[in-house]
Order: C-alpha cells, then structure tokens, then sequence
C-alpha cells in the first residue's frame, strides 16, 4: 500500500504544477489583450488632473476613475484623446461627453 502513495503523490504535484502553468499562461495572454484594447485615461477633479487609469470601454470610464483615485470622492471626470477632436474628449460620471 506504501509503494502506491508515492506515485500518486507524484501524479498530483505533476497535476497541481500544470496547473500552475496553464493558469500562468493564461493570465500572461488575458493582459496582453487587455494591453493591445485598453484605453489611456485621465481623470480629473474641477478640472485639476488626478491621475490615469486604462480601460476597455469609455462609458464607464469615469465611474472608474472615481474607484481607484479616492481624492476624486466620486465627482471625476475620465477625459481621453480623440484624433477627430483638437481637445480630449470627457465623460462624466453619468455618461455625457464633453470637450475639455
């Protein structure tokens, strides 16, 4: 009965690494996409810069400013640059656009 514990040892820590390695390659190419759709942007409070943040979608962009930045204290306004317009283009937290 011993001499069936240590291969079955064995076979699980060879499962457990594979795993850990699907799982890791898995994440590597989950960021990678994330990297190549996000969207750079800034987040500003009355008009002063509090930081920036990447996103995959602008709609929500400045609900999410106001997760990660607490000096926001839910009034940012999540602000990108649009090649169509000379100024970035902003969205506030109910989802209106406007030229900054």
């Amino acid at each position: 009965m011993a001499g069936n514990i240590i291969p079955t040892r064995i076979a699980l820590a060879g499962a457990l690494i594979s795993a850990c390695i699907l799982f890791s390659a898995v994440f590597v190419v989950q960021e990678a996409a994330f990297a190549a759709d996000s969207i750079s942007i800034s987040c500003y409070r009355n008009n002063q810069y509090v930081g920036n943040i990447n996103v995959l979608r602008v709609r929500g962009a400045a609900n999410a400013c106001n997760q990660v930045y607490s000096a926001c204290e839910g009034e940012c306004a999540a602000c990108f640059i649009d090649y169509d317009y000379i100024e970035e283009v902003c969205v506030d937290i109910y989802g209106r656009t406007y030229l900054r």
